[in-house]
């Protein structure tokens, strides 16, 4: 399937001086690659040291930050929630876990690809980055952990006993001992991590794939 959007991609590339529909066919494709790889990033995801095991990070947001930033803010935020759609018949919670998902990433994306809408320099992308990582270290991860993810999880896996999570949480880091706690010390640096790994890899590779990616243009 990859393969041939990526055929599908290079033949758009071949007709985007043609037509004004061609280019939307393009608009199109390029958002398709960038949410298949998204959706193959979203199976690859590892724990982190220091931090409860069922806390794995993944990088399927660059995909989504990279074509936030070249395609805008509309075609980012579509590919996180294609991500998360593909990735239901998979889902171990129901879909509450990738209704979060894509919450908590848009807060990134959207943010971070709105500001550089409206400031497309270097300077930008790194004021997107950075208030966009916050926005989602600080806001609203914490806000669907406590809300949502928590009290979700406490009732699909241990009986509605939020203490069971926070004592798994407890045997990593003893400085664990409430849900405040563990938002504290589990989900902020999380998160933080998370969003500095997406921001760093999209810092690297959004320059030199600028010129395909606004070939549609």
């Amino acid at each position: 399937m990859l393969q041939g959007l990526f055929w599908l991609w290079e033949r758009g590339l071949s007709m985007s001086n043609r037509t004004d529909a061609s280019k939307k066919i393009l608009f199109i494709v390029t958002a398709g690659v960038l949410a298949a790889i998204s959706t193959l990033l979203r199976f690859l995801e590892t724990p982190l040291p220091l931090l409860p095991a069922f806390l794995k990070l993944d990088f399927s947001n660059i995909p989504a930050l990279i074509g936030g930033y070249a395609l805008g803010p509309a075609a980012g935020t579509a590919i996180l929630l294609v991500k998360n759609l593909i990735y239901l018949p998979f889902s171990s919670t129901m879909g509450v876990g990738e209704i979060a998902d894509f919450v908590i990433s848009a807060s990134l994306v959207l943010t971070a690809s709105l500001i550089y809408k409206f400031d497309k320099t270097r300077k930008g992308a790194i004021k997107g980055m950075a208030i966009g990582s916050a926005a989602m270290s600080l806001i609203v991860g914490p806000m669907m952990n406590y809300f949502v993810l928590i009290p979700f999880y406490a009732w699909l896996f241990f009986g509605s006993s939020v203490d069971a999570i926070i004592a798994i949480a407890a045997a990593v880091n003893t400085g664990i001992n409430s849900v405040w706690t563990y938002i504290l010390y589990a989900v902020i640096p999380f998160n933080i991590v998370k969003c500095l790994a997406v921001c760093v890899i999209t810092g690297l590779l959004y320059k030199p794939l600028s010129p395909m990616l606004h070939k549609y243009r």
